[in-house]
């Protein structure tokens, strides 16, 4: 099946080349009433990817907009098939399986998700039941994976609290600056959610807490766990899920998730320099993976990215801070081959 993309929206001029081997080309554009993409997720051949429009990031509306986005479903060479409806600040995306795609909304505050059933493009919103009501950690909730017949979600924005001058605390975030600027947090970083059989609400429990003790990679020293920022997350090649905390440049990594979970973290640099990122994907070593999306959520576009000698499974790559860049795992260090883009967030290797 060819997957040559049939749009010819040409990339915008400050989008620049920074390493040899790989090619950009528009899969997508802002659909009419559907703005800032995100969240980019694959089921069977279709892609289908989130639109936050005109919401605030806790679910409340800007201005007289609905307080509402579109998760648009897409064939793999960039045309509509289909436009979903769901409420809020979208987001995660996630297959939970070949007939149910479930949304995330407003990382800040008031979460909810959307389950949408693809069969018959029926969908239910859920809302925290009374025992979840509010989250601990004081925010909202982002991105969402599946493991072991487990959805894990990220608990974003939490409440954070400078940290004491007196403390002798290592945190895993003083190498980065970001416990000085960010403060320290001491709560929930990670929950599990199941949906309850009244079709409304879903109810969490807490899967991981900032605050813990942590292996710092790659040097292998004890730290505490400081999570400022939960954001979007990602399954390894390990099968491990891994975690961005965004503000504080550093990947964790929860080996095993469950009542054995190990957690390890670690820092992501560019140039030396600590260097927020978003998605993060693994290349994937089974089916093929002829290509890579990434949204520009303020530059109203989906680039599709292609590697002249193919993606090397098993290898890294990252969008942020205007750049979409290749991660090596071992050392968080990054190589741009992308830049001048505005806003990279969604990143996914789209196999067949």
């Amino acid at each position: 099946t060819s997957t040559t993309p049939t749009t010819s929206i040409p990339v915008p001029a400050a989008v620049q080349s920074a390493l040899s081997g790989y090619k950009i080309s528009v899969f997508a554009q802002n659909p009419t009433g559907s703005t800032h993409p995100d969240d980019i997720v694959q089921n069977g051949n279709h892609v289908f990817i989130g639109y936050q429009d005109s919401v605030n990031p806790d679910g409340s509306a800007i201005g007289t907009a609905p307080a509402s986005g579109q998760v648009i479903e897409y064939d793999l060479l960039g045309n509509i098939v289909q436009t979903f409806t769901a409420p809020g600040h979208i987001d995660g995306l996630m297959a939970y399986d070949s007939n149910t795609l479930w949304v995330s909304a407003d990382e800040d505050g008031n979460p909810q998700i959307t389950v949408i059933k693809l069969s018959n493009n029926s969908q239910l919103t859920y809302t925290p039941d009374t025992g979840s009501t509010p989250l601990p950690h004081g925010g909202g909730m982002d991105d969402m994976k599946l493991i072991n017949g487990q959805v894990y979600v990220s608990a974003s924005a939490p409440q954070t609290t400078p940290k004491p001058a007196s403390s002798t605390v290592t945190y895993s975030t003083d190498a980065s600056g970001a416990t000085a600027q960010y403060g320290v947090n001491s709560g929930p970083a990670l929950y599990t959610v199941t949906l309850n059989s009244d079709g409304k609400t879903f109810h969490y429990v807490t899967a991981l807490m900032s605050g813990i003790t942590a292996t710092q990679l790659p040097a292998n020293t004890n730290v505490t766990l400081n999570m400022t920022d939960a954001d979007s997350s990602a399954i390894d090649a390990a099968g491990d899920l891994v975690v961005d905390s965004q503000q504080d440049s550093e990947l964790v990594f929860v080996h095993n998730p469950g009542s054995t979970q190990t957690v390890s973290v670690l820092p992501i640099t560019l140039y030396t320099n600590p260097w927020p990122i978003d998605d993060v994907r693994w290349v994937p070593s089974t089916g093929n993976a002829p290509f890579m999306l990434v949204s520009d959520t303020h530059g109203g576009l989906v680039y599709r990215i292609d590697a002249s000698a193919g993606f090397a499974a098993g290898n890294v790559y990252t969008s942020g801070q205007g750049s979409i860049l290749q991660l090596d795992p071992t050392t968080g260090d990054l190589t741009p081959i992308f830049v001048g883009l505005n806003a990279p967030h969604g990143l996914n290797f789209i196999t067949q």
